[in-house]
């Protein structure tokens, strides 16, 4: 089981920022929150609204900047908004979306906004990425209180979901919860999707329990699943298995073409997280989510580097040969995984 990301001295992680909001929602003014799950920066934003808006202030009270969506962000504009008293709620809220401000070098003058922050102002930064190392950064640190938002720990999103169907009275297994979590690679956004339709689903057909075939039937078939199971069978020198697994899942129709690519693409995504050597760099790096990152990370370590390189060469190699019509598909297939199961040593 995958530990958890060790994060910068100081910074929360998803749980203990979304405890302080509804604990201690006075305590915050500067507020820094970074990561890709949306689903939990927006579970976030939605908290501190509720703590900090009073009923039908939105368009008073709370303010978003969103470089996205072509926003400008300068620190004058930030100055002038917090300089504002609340009209009609206990605070105000004003919300800046990507304005990479926590990466910058920032000069004495824009370091003591972020100082000032009033009482009666909470200033929310969502940023995807951050350089702790950075004096912005650490001005944040110093200043207010700084989350990484990931999505929730492989050993207890099987039983976030078992929760949520329980809700709706509703049971999983296991099997099936852990089965959701691989088709939506730990994405909560995606996972909460798929939750809804099962619900419908099950309540429709008056169905009390989810199980692996119902999640079968509706969720997005699991085809990221079967490249881990087939990577590592090939990390502990199974052919058999491997060979076996796709043959599954060419069986259930699964085109040869999306099998070649995700094998290479797994391939190419091993040989990262063999450089990065753990979960938080890989995450930094590539900008994927937790969950897949730490099973990437744990598989790697089955393989070398050299043998993940030439194991890429080698599928591109096939790749390239069965494209010119040298070669039969599936045969090309065949030959990076049982390449892949020799270089193992077993």
């Amino acid at each position: 089981m995958a530990k958890a990301k060790t994060l910068p001295k100081g910074v929360l992680n998803s749980r203990q920022m979304l405890s302080k909001i509804n604990k201690e929602p006075d305590s915050l003014g500067l507020v820094l929150l970074y990561g890709t799950e949306s689903y939990m920066i927006d579970g976030a934003v939605s908290m501190l609204k509720k703590a900090c808006l009073g009923e039908g202030a939105e368009d008073m009270d709370y303010s978003v900047i969103d470089t996205r969506t072509g926003d400008r962000f300068e620190m004058n504009r930030l100055e002038e908004l917090v300089s504002m008293p609340p009209w009609m709620s206990p605070k105000r809220l004003i919300v800046i979306k990507q304005s990479g401000l926590p990466g910058k070098e920032l000069s004495d003058k824009e370091l003591d906004v972020l100082k000032n922050i009033p009482s009666s102002v909470v200033v929310v930064f969502f940023e995807e990425t951050v350089d702790s190392r950075k004096k912005a950064f650490k001005a944040f640190l110093q200043f207010g209180t700084v989350a990484s938002m990931s999505g929730f720990e492989e050993s207890e999103l099987t039983g976030w979901i078992s929760n949520r169907f329980a809700k709706e009275n509703l049971r999983i297994g296991y099997e099936a919860a852990e089965s959701m979590a691989s088709r939506c690679s730990g994405n909560m956004m995606e996972l909460v999707n798929e939750i809804n339709k099962l619900t419908l689903y099950c309540q429709g057909k008056g169905y009390s329990e989810i199980t692996p075939d119902i999640v079968e039937l509706c969720c997005p078939a699991d085809l990221s699943g079967k490249i881990f199971d087939i990577m590592d069978a090939c990390g502990s020198g199974n052919a058999s298995i491997a060979l076996g697994t796709m043959d599954k899942l060419i069986a259930n129709k699964e085109p040869l073409a999306r099998i070649r690519v995700s094998i290479i693409n797994h391939i190419k995504a091993l040989i990262m997280a063999k450089e990065a050597g753990n979960a938080n760099v890989l995450v930094e790096r590539a900008g994927m989510n937790d969950f897949r990152a730490k099973k990437l990370v744990s598989q790697a370590r089955n393989f070398s580097m050299s043998s993940l390189i030439s194991l890429y060469l080698t599928a591109s190699d096939s790749d390239s040969e069965f494209k010119h019509g040298l070669i039969d598909e599936r045969y090309s297939l065949e030959i990076v995984l049982v390449k892949a199961c020799a270089r193992t040593g077993a």
